[in-house]
């Protein structure tokens, strides 16, 4: 899942490759607010994962963000959509 989030990161809103890693802070990588936005509908219209903004800006590091998406993704989160395929 950690691949995916980086492509995301990389590819759609255009960050750093070098600074996207597990232990990178949000600020690191340079997610802020309006990054959280596009970052929350990309993992909807990408990988049908509900998450929202405001989750995304409370995540630490890039790893805390890969754990939401897994959540969501299994559906043990609260918005939880279950089980999906990779695109």
């Amino acid at each position: 899942m950690y691949e995916v989030l980086k492509a995301i990161l990389v590819e759609d809103l255009h960050m750093r490759a070098e600074d996207v890693r597990p232990t990178a802070s949000r600020a690191e990588v340079g997610l802020d607010s309006l990054a959280a936005v596009e970052l929350a509908a990309a993992l909807n219209s990408r990988l049908g994962i509900a998450v929202q903004d405001y989750e995304v800006l409370e995540a630490a590091t890039v790893a805390d963000v890969v754990r939401l998406m897994e959540q969501r993704r299994s559906g043990s989160g609260p918005l939880g959509s279950g089980p999906l395929e990779a695109p």
